[in-house]
């Protein structure tokens, strides 16, 4: 367990992430690969709580000309939801996973509670989050930010297709600079895209570090657990 870094984490997925090579939904094959990572390192003692998103399933963005953004929004948690009660699903097949959600929903999932939480992620349980905060105009790097901090979490990982925190857009332009490591006072400088800025200003308040990697490549997340230098550290200094 010493060679990690972190004994308690938050790990932040898009829900994009969880189709593979489909247009839409999950592609279980493919999450099961994300699951054996997750495995692998709670079963060496890292307390993981994972927020997943919903845009494999309904993103409010693309919603329909016309389309109330309270609905939009709520439609979106609900595939949050979605998302990660077929992740506990899969976890569960091998390991030990609790699927919570703020929204309400007794029969379909348990309701998230701080409380709760922490019980399930000091009894070694993989804690799966859907439904962001449970309210519309938060997104899931949002909901992310807040369950880190009310679970006393000591970092956020943020697992995305892209492998850092880069100065312009890599996919279009090739003379993008990407930082190993970089102070939150640089990212709003310069006016990065790191995460949802609401998410980004919580963390930044409480000086809790933000690791931005590709978890598409098999193993990341064991090295940026152990300390390897991997995406881009966001850090006070």
């Amino acid at each position: 367990m010493d060679k990690y870094k972190h004994k308690r984490i938050t790990l932040k997925l898009s829900g994009e992430l969880m189709m593979g090579d489909l247009d839409f939904g999950v592609d279980l094959d493919h999450m099961r690969k994300f699951a054996a990572e997750l495995i692998e390192v709670s079963k060496a003692g890292v307390e993981v709580l994972v927020e997943v998103g919903g845009g494999n399933i309904y993103r409010w963005r693309q919603a329909p000309a016309g389309s109330q953004r309270n609905t939009a929004d709520m439609m979106g948690m609900l595939g949050s939801v979605m998302t990660a009660l077929n992740l506990a699903d899969v976890i569960n097949e091998t390991h030990q996973a609790e699927a919570m959600s703020p929204l309400y929903m007794p029969f379909a999932i348990p309701y998230y509670t701080p409380k709760k939480a922490n019980k399930s992620l000091s009894e070694g349980k993989i804690v799966v989050v859907g439904g962001g905060t449970g309210q519309q105009f938060f997104t899931t790097d949002t909901g992310a930010a807040v369950h880190a901090l009310q679970t006393q979490a000591e970092a956020v990982l943020k697992g995305t297709n892209v492998d850092g925190v880069y100065s312009k857009d890599p996919s279009t332009n090739p003379e993008a600079k990407k930082y190993d490591k970089i102070s939150y006072d640089e990212v709003l400088a310069k006016n990065l895209k790191v995460m949802d800025m609401t998410a980004f200003a919580l963390l930044r308040e409480a000086s809790m570090p933000i690791v931005v990697f590709d978890i598409r490549q098999e193993g990341n997340l064991k090295k940026a657990l152990i300390g390897e230098k991997i995406g881009t550290i966001v850090t006070k200094e």
